[in-house]
């Protein structure tokens, strides 16, 4: 951790109890990565006139907490898609040890949405560590942008059960072409697929059709006047609000950082949580990751193939 750039007190990686919830040194420095990362996405962010906004588990820790809900592991930020875009432009402002991750960026990451990590740290999940994925896999932020969904509950319904659906098969094409089957599928549905992608990889080449798709289809609806966005690589209905909550950002204390939220957040979390007032411990988001602050994900990634 000796490569971050915000200056963080020492007492702050000391363990801790929050709301009866201990906190470990281990946990404080990977907040510690993760707050760094957050402040030189706002440096950025700042510096280019674009907006974004705490979201999810880390807006709900903002008004509660001031900072961190006290068992949770991750950070969230949302952009409308226009801003997004534009940060996507300004990827290469982003110095080592930051990296600015999408497919793009990346090949074979495919979230949808973008991550800026720490080259020098690790932060692999466990559902992936098996695949032993070649793209950064530092500890991150996510920054989800936000698209123009239907207004219909049944149309939007089907059309982000379509997008999950093409991003499951874009990922495991991504899978099929790199030689990175899936366990989990039976022999006979693992044939089956992979006689599709033969011939698909056939007619396709070095690109992934189904990745491809998934992006189109993400943008359908923003040339469409529309009430409600979402979040639409998350493919779920809670992550969808009215276009107008999600505006006027104000600044908030968020540990030793003040960042940024919608002035309509009441509203943001009651349709994500319901009564978000009420303290409910839950398993952190990301349980079962393999978070290292002092050490590459290449090490591992070598140190597994080995």
């Amino acid at each position: 951790m000796n490569n971050l750039q915000l200056k963080i007190p020492a007492a702050f990686f000391e363990e801790e109890v929050r709301n009866d919830y201990t906190i470990s040194k281990k946990m404080k420095q990977i907040w510690a990565v993760e707050l760094d990362l957050l402040n030189e996405l706002d440096r950025v962010c700042q510096a280019n006139d674009l907006p974004y906004y705490l979201s999810g588990g880390s807006l709900l820790g903002a008004v509660r907490h001031k900072g961190y809900i006290p068992w949770d592991d991750d950070v969230d930020v949302m952009m409308h898609r226009a801003d997004f875009d534009r940060l996507c432009q300004l990827a290469g402002q982003f110095k080592q040890p930051y990296f600015f991750q999408t497919n793009e960026t990346d090949p074979g990451s495919m979230r949808g949405h973008a991550q800026l990590r720490n080259s020098e740290t690790t932060a692999i999940l466990e559902s992936e560590r098996q695949f032993r994925y070649p793209f950064n896999q530092g500890i991150f932020i996510d920054i989800f942008p936000l698209d123009n969904v239907p207004d219909d509950p049944e149309e939007r319904a089907e059309f982000l059960a379509e997008i999950k659906h093409t991003k499951y098969r874009a990922q495991q094409y991504y899978r099929y072409c790199t030689g990175r089957p899936n366990p989990k599928l039976t022999p006979a549905r693992r044939a089956l697929l992979y006689v599709h992608f033969f011939f698909l990889k056939l007619r396709s080449g070095k690109r992934n059709p189904y990745y491809e798709k998934f992006a189109r289809d993400m943008v359908k609806y923003n040339q469409t006047e529309t009430k409600n966005v979402a979040m639409v690589t998350l493919s779920t209905e809670s992550c969808c609000w009215p276009r107008t909550q999600i505006s006027q950002p104000e600044r908030v204390p968020f540990e030793m950082l003040k960042l940024p939220i919608a002035k309509e957040y009441d509203a943001l979390l009651t349709k994500q949580y319901g009564d978000w007032h009420v303290m409910v411990k839950a398993d952190n988001m990301h349980m079962g990751v393999l978070f290292d602050p002092d050490k590459s994900y290449k090490e591992y990634l070598q140190g597994e193939a080995d």
